[in-house]
C-alpha cells in the first residue's frame, strides 16, 4: 500500500508541473526581443517606401535611377539629410523620425 506522504509528494509535483505548464504556455508571449518590428510598422513602412523611395530605388529596392537599397546599406542619416553629391534628396523635412524608422524596419523585413 502507498503511504499518505508519497501520495502528498506526488500531488505536489503534479501541481508544480501544472502551474509551470500554465506559466509557459497559457500566458501571452512578449514576442521576440531581437526586433521591435510589428507587422503594422512593416506595412506602413512599405507604403512609405513605395511613396518616397521607389521612384528612384525601384519597387523591390534593386535600383532604377539610384543604387540598390537594402537593409544593409540603408542609412538613416542619408534619408534624413540626403546626399547632394549623388542626387539623394533629404527627407528629414518630409518624413517624421517614426516614418523613417518604419521604412528601415520594412527594409529589414
Amino acid at each position: 500500500m502507498v503511504s499518505r506522504s508519497v501520495i502528498a509528494v506526488v500531488a505536489v509535483v503534479i501541481i508544480i508541473v501544472a502551474v509551470g505548464a500554465y506559466y509557459m504556455y497559457a500566458r501571452p508571449s512578449a514576442g521576440p526581443t531581437t526586433s521591435p518590428t510589428k507587422p503594422a510598422q512593416v506595412l506602413d513602412g512599405q507604403k512609405l517606401y513605395t511613396d518616397n523611395c521607389s521612384p528612384c530605388h525601384g519597387a523591390k529596392g534593386v535600383g532604377e535611377t539610384a543604387k540598390a537599397l537594402t537593409a544593409s546599406n540603408a542609412d538613416r542619416t542619408k534619408i534624413e539629410k540626403g546626399n547632394v553629391d549623388k542626387g539623394m534628396p533629404a527627407f528629414g523635412d518630409k518624413l517624421t523620425p517614426d516614418e523613417i524608422t518604419a521604412i528601415l524596419d520594412y527594409l529589414k523585413s
